[in-house]
């Protein structure tokens, strides 16, 4: 059998293009997917008038599912690569800290529905409301980055990606939410929610994607060669 050959194929791929479009792909699928689930968590939930106190945990634990489901696409996108991520280990931290996240962004809406809204015009609160706002930003690319850093130099700047991504992830989300007429009944909202969910996965994507691509990195040019000539038998 030809070891060099043998070698060749089971030597980690790099983050090149056609790895990018997979990354898009399996990301923008398990964000779609997974978007869904706090979505009709929270839909479902007002639609049979449940208490608050039992609305803030569903859409919570379903947002821990978005975060597994993404979790999941983004580990199998850099299975077998340069950068390859332990599988298990980067599913579940992100699902932890989409646990975070989603427990962070509830609070407001939940404490207005208890008539307890924020009063931003005290300092403490507003200190608090901003730290809170950045742990619901930083809070997946560091549990991320606690795993990336191993396989990949300069993976500090994953932070910064994956909290640019969020944020227009999030003004996607505020732009499909305008479209959204919530009175209909569920079957009848659930292309628009499906329509936006795509698109809000597919920035996502895209962005942490792109960013991922310029992070990895490249093989060297006078390696091919080697490469190419390895021993046979």
């Amino acid at each position: 059998m030809d070891e060099g050959a043998t070698g060749a194929h089971r030597a980690p791929r790099p983050f090149g293009g056609a790895r990018l479009l997979v990354w898009t792909l399996l990301v923008t699928l398990g964000g779609t997917l997974g978007l869904a689930l706090p979505a009709a968590a929270y839909i479902a939930s007002n639609r049979i008038d449940m208490p608050v106190w039992g609305v803030y945990p569903t859409v919570a634990l379903a947002g821990a599912l978005q975060g597994l489901f993404v979790g999941v696409a983004q580990a199998a996108s850099l299975h077998r690569t340069v950068i390859a991520v332990p599988r298990a280990g980067w599913s579940l931290i992100t699902m932890a800290g989409a646990l975070v996240a989603w427990s962070l962004g509830m609070l407001p809406s939940t404490l207005a529905a208890l008539g307890e809204p924020i009063n931003l015009d005290s300092r403490r609160v507003l200190g608090l409301a901003v730290a809170g706002a950045a742990v619901l930003l930083f809070v997946v690319p560091i549990a991320q980055w606690l795993l990336l850093r191993r396989v990949l130099v300069g993976a500090w700047l994953w932070v910064l990606v994956v909290a640019g991504a969020i944020l227009l992830a999030l003004g996607a989300v505020w732009g499909v939410s305008q479209v959204i007429d919530t009175s209909l009944p569920l079957d009848e909202m659930a292309p628009t929610l499906a329509l936006g969910g795509g698109v809000v996965a597919l920035v996502f994507a895209l962005v942490t994607g792109f960013g991922l691509w310029m992070m990895a990195p490249r093989p060297r040019r006078d390696a091919l060669p080697a490469r190419a000539a390895g021993p046979t038998t």
